[in-house]
């Protein structure tokens, strides 16, 4: 059995500028944390972890840093969000009852009823978002997922587009944003439609490879405006606390050991 090959350790800048994900390792990976105000890319396959990651970002800021935090659900209920999110220690209600975390879900959710509707485009969506950071104050954005809110656009470049002004919308009004994309299992594509990558100023991308019987996870930093960061893919794992990053363990070293 192979071990894996420790590296020396990464040295995080501390800096007034700089948001800390709440994700135990991760920050090492970008060398302090995300800068603030800038508009992430989280793909990943099925099962990856996106969705705990995501929500590990929101509900540690606001629980332990006092930052309001506003969660998009597109799909997904939230009564189902709120009790898987309990298998990680993550309250959501005890969250809500700070009043500093803001769950956006209801009609927004409806995106085939959107589609059906005439009247009904992404503006209206956009807008109900907007309205909702500028009233609560919120520094900490997940919208879940950009693969079903770009369903309501119809062509590429209007994607392109799209996505550039809710990133501009979100920087001005002072968030820092994760942005959920489901990628296909086995692709080396980062995103879903091939134009999100080259919009959002940071890319993060959950890999699962198959080693035999199992999965190894890796999560790598691909992209992040303005910021170096570790450009080696790392190993993680979820946890009963959530996403776990080990800044120090490669995931090739992690792959030959299940060989």
């Amino acid at each position: 059995m192979t071990r894996a090959i420790r590296e020396p350790d990464i040295l995080e800048e501390s800096s007034s500028n700089r948001m800390q994900t709440g994700v135990p390792g991760l920050d090492t990976l970008l060398l302090g944390g995300l800068v603030k105000g800038r508009n992430i890319l989280l793909s990943g396959p099925c099962g990856s972890g996106k969705t705990t990651l995501a929500m590990q970002f929101v509900f540690n800021g606001v629980m332990q840093k006092g930052e309001p935090g506003l969660y998009v659900t597109l799909e997904e209920r939230k009564d189902k969000i709120c009790y898987d999110m309990k298998n990680f220690g993550f309250d959501l209600d005890a969250a809500e009852k700070t009043g500093k975390f803001h769950f956006l879900g209801g009609p927004v959710a409806g995106v085939n009823a959107y589609m059906d509707s005439v009247d009904a485009n992404i503006h209206h969506i956009l807008k109900e978002i907007s309205d909702v950071i500028r009233e609560n104050k919120i520094q900490r954005v997940v919208i879940d997922s950009l693969n079903l809110l770009m369903l309501l656009v119809k062509d590429s470049e209007e994607r392109r587009r799209t996505i550039a002004a809710f990133c501009n919308m979100l920087s001005e009004l002072g968030c820092t944003a994760f942005f959920i994309s489901e990628t296909k299992e086995g692709s080396v594509e980062l995103s879903h439609f091939g134009v999100e990558e080259f919009v959002m100023d940071g890319v993060i991308v959950l890999y699962l490879v198959n080693q035999g019987s199992t999965f190894v996870p890796g999560i790598a930093v691909r992209k992040m405006r303005s910021s170096d960061h570790d450009k080696t893919i790392r190993v993680y794992k979820i946890t009963d606390k959530g996403v776990m990053v080990y800044p120090k363990e490669t995931m090739f070293s992690e792959c030959l050991t299940h060989q």
